[in-house]
């Protein structure tokens, strides 16, 4: 995957930002002249190298009069963009007679991430944690759906409402803000959760006290215990859908959306609790809660694993204790669930 960096920038400070550029691996440049000594600066790279190099301009140039700086997705561009990969070979003999290379290839590796920039992953998040009336919207019409399929014993309908799935977001917003140690990042992506969830187990409640069947569906049945096999699917199904996430791998979060499906137990919580069913209520909870114990412990796990950091170094400390405390209050939280689950059982 390709990005375009696009930058305003005084002309004076072409040579900070040439500097900037030899560390990277960039596919082409341009500058176009602008008026009052500024120029805009056109850079194609791989993604793989843009979240560093957003770093260093923002700590470097960011400060520059009339500073702005545009990344774009580059969707497709002609000739193909060659892959690294077919000239290593080219840059292995090169590098062999060179006495730092062992310094630059270490330079190299440091400049590169396994997936999308911290700031894009900010902006991805951002809708999904923005609590407003559409999101509240569709947290409720996801509780309709999701209402209708387990008590219509309908797969497919249940399928919808996994799909739309409102609160994976907020939950990947809670994984990166532990990770980043971003306190107002976890504030509105707990927020948006809570409100997203209280709405959604309102409408699910209403439902269960007006149907209030005689025997329940298989589908709701089924949403009322917790086993090992659904702890395993949360884990590898919230690592999955941080992977998309930070991949950019827009296709395959629909995949995960479905295989994490965090409404149809809320729903199932809501409805057996309007029908005053508090036993099998609570067994839902128990699996709604691992749910979302096991998507955030897999979160910030896998945002460790690609990379993910803060942008200076003092904000490394903070979110270095963040990510430690979350880590802990996690596998705690999982621990405790599963000696739950060994108890009941």
């Amino acid at each position: 995957m390709l990005r375009k960096i696009e930058i305003v920038l005084p002309v004076d400070e072409t040579d900070k930002l040439n500097e900037i550029l030899e560390n990277y691996e960039v596919l082409d440049r341009y500058k176009i002249s602008l008026l009052e000594d500024q120029a805009l600066y056109l850079i194609t790279l791989n993604v793989e190298n843009s979240g560093p190099l957003l770093d260093e301009l923002e700590k470097k140039l960011a400060f520059a009069e009339g500073f702005r700086l545009n990344m774009l997705e580059v969707e497709a561009t002609i000739p193909a963009a060659k892959q690294k990969e077919e000239n290593d070979e080219e840059d292995e003999i090169e590098t062999i007679t060179d006495v730092d290379s062992e310094k630059e290839q270490k330079e190299e590796k440091n400049n590169t991430t396994k997936g999308l920039s911290r700031q894009e992953l900010y902006a991805d998040l951002s809708d999904s944690i923005n609590l407003n009336s559409n999101y509240i919207l569709m947290c409720i019409l996801s509780a309709v759906v999701a209402s209708s399929g387990v008590m219509l014993d309908n797969v497919a309908v249940i399928v919808g409402a996994m799909v739309i799935a409102p609160l994976l977001g907020p939950n990947v917003g809670m994984a990166l803000a532990s990770t980043l140690g971003d306190i107002e990042l976890g504030k509105k992506a707990i927020k948006a959760s809570l409100y997203g969830a209280g709405a959604a187990i309102i409408v699910a409640i209403i439902a269960g006290l007006i149907l209030n069947p005689d025997s329940w569906p298989h589908e709701v049945l089924s949403r009322t215990s917790v086993g090992w096999g659904d702890i395993t699917l949360a884990l590898a199904s919230g690592s999955a859908g941080t992977l998309a996430f930070t991949t950019g791998t827009s296709g395959a979060v629909i995949g995960v959306m479905i295989a994490v499906a965090l409404m149809p137990p809320l729903v199932v919580v809501g409805i057996l609790f309007g029908a005053g069913e508090f036993l099998l209520a609570g067994g839902a909870l128990l699996l709604f809660i691992s749910n979302i114990i096991c998507i955030n412990l897999a979160g910030v796990l896998t945002f460790i694993y690609q990379g993910v950091r803060p942008l200076n170094w003092w904000e490394e400390k903070k979110a270095a204790t963040s990510r430690k405390y979350s880590l802990i209050l996690w596998i705690v939280l999982l621990t405790l669930l599963i000696i739950g689950i060994q108890f009941i059982q």
